[in-house]
């Protein structure tokens, strides 16, 4: 896995990933400080996937679902286009219990990990 640029570390992570479901495909961007994307979207392929999840679950502590069944988050395609597109997860995030290896969700079909640039 590439590290985070010399320049990047120790400082906060300014750069966040969203992976998100619209049209019943995952879609990846990376959100720069500003309001823009600086990449994306990277189709991560359909959402036909489904888990109902547990408030217990590592990345599920920010919103209740309630029962409901939500889409499986491809984390291993989105953290593999992160590292094509020259991002990883802060190292922080992936340490921290209460996420899922860097990623939280945020909505039934949103998950986001902070991230920083690696060149």
């Amino acid at each position: 896995m590439p590290e985070a640029h010399p320049d990047h570390v120790g400082l906060p992570a300014l750069y966040g990933a969203e992976v998100s479901v619209f049209r019943g495909r995952w879609g990846l961007y990376v959100i720069a400080p500003g309001p823009e994307a600086v990449v994306g979207p990277v189709d991560l392929g359909p959402a036909d996937a489904f888990v109902t999840p547990s408030p217990d679950d590592p990345g599920r502590h920010m919103i209740d679902l309630e029962g409901e069944e939500v889409p499986v988050l491809p984390r291993e395609a989105a953290v593999q286009q992160l590292e094509q597109h020259g991002f990883v997860v802060a190292e922080e995030a992936q340490r921290d219990s209460e996420r899922d290896h860097g990623w939280v969700q945020v909505a039934s079909a949103l998950w986001t990990a902070p991230c920083r640039p690696t060149s």
